[in-house]
């Protein structure tokens, strides 16, 4: 069987689950823990060195390393729809790149919201942990958000920079989306995956595609940036509904 390892609330893993389920291929979830779950994905990847994120796919004895792999390999498998044809793999790449440069303004401002928000933090902890117990975890969910801090080498500044970096590509959706167009390139592709997956840190989508809880949901949603861009959440919540299963 498949394995997907994720973190649930990621658009990036967002990304790979939802190109999996287009083809229709079966696949176990398992949560990512990060900085402690590391030296196994390591080892499946078979990178000592280099750094290693999630979403990772585990499959017919390969590893594939972030969603853009996973997708690929989805479109190699499956049956269905290709979400990258051969004939628009360019410009699907290239709102595969709109996308992660967006979402650069938004992973420094959510890391920092959890460490100011200590029922996010309790929320990290694994599902078997028992809520009681989840506030003794909090010094050690600070270490790994700060980890992932170091990591990605982020910093929080606000409505500055960050905020202007998704603002960008968000008026860069809006631009290819003029016209009223439902998909980016004419039909449905991983580029309106990336890009739908991209709102996630605007306003998370409803739960009935993917449940959070209330203090996760609060850190990924800008409400500001929601307002701003309400024509575009309503394309996200269209497509989703069109071309989503509800979870």
């Amino acid at each position: 069987m498949r394995r997907l390892f994720v973190i649930h609330e990621s658009p990036w893993s967002e990304r790979a689950r939802w190109a999996l389920d287009h083809h229709g291929l079966d696949y176990n979830t398992v949560g990512h823990l990060p900085l402690l779950g590391e030296w196994q994905l390591r080892r499946l990847l078979g990178r000592q060195k280099e750094r290693i994120t999630v979403p990772v796919l585990a499959a017919d004895g390969s590893a594939y390393g972030d969603s853009w792999e996973i997708a690929l390999y989805a479109d190699r498998t499956g049956a269905r729809e290709k979400l990258v044809p051969s004939s628009l793999e360019g410009e699907v790449r290239h709102w595969n790149q709109v996308a992660d440069g967006g979402m650069g303004g938004v992973r420094p401002r959510v890391l920092a919201r959890m460490l100011e928000n200590p029922k996010s933090l309790d929320a990290q902890a694994p599902p078997f942990v028992p809520t009681w117990a989840r506030a003794l975890l909090r010094p050690t969910a600070r270490l790994v958000v700060r980890h992932l801090q170091r990591k990605y080498q982020t910093r929080s500044d606000g409505i500055g920079t960050n905020g202007m970096q998704l603002r960008s590509a968000l008026d860069t959706l809006r631009e290819g989306l003029k016209g009223n167009k439902r998909y980016l390139l004419g039909q449905f592709t991983y580029a309106d995956i990336a890009m739908a997956t991209l709102l996630q840190g605007v306003l998370p989508v409803s739960d009935l595609y993917l449940r959070l809880p209330p203090a996760i949901r609060d850190v990924w949603t800008e409400e500001s940036v929601a307002r701003d861009y309400a024509d575009l959440i309503a394309w996200r919540d269209d497509l989703y509904e069109r071309h989503r299963k509800a979870s």
